[in-house]
């Protein structure tokens, strides 16, 4: 993925996948940890795409899937 900008950077909070059958539309929605909710429209199989891709993540990086929310030592203090 190449983006023509940084992108924007935001702490989540909590994350879901969001199908909407009858607009054949898939979208993620983020709430961030200013309380802020974002949503991403995203191309109708992409849902798959993401799947396909924690799948991948967990196979190489299986170690993350200890990590906790507070798992950075500067979150601890």
């Amino acid at each position: 993925m190449k983006a023509l900008h940084a992108p924007s950077r935001y702490r989540a909070v909590s994350m879901e996948l969001a199908a909407y059958l009858d607009e054949h539309c898939v979208e993620m929605h983020i709430l961030t940890d200013t309380g802020e909710t974002i949503a991403v429209a995203c191309p109708s199989d992409s849902i798959f795409a993401v799947q396909r891709h924690i799948d991948l993540l967990a196979h190489q990086c299986p170690e993350i899937a200890t990590w906790g929310t507070r798992s950075r030592p500067e979150d601890l203090l």
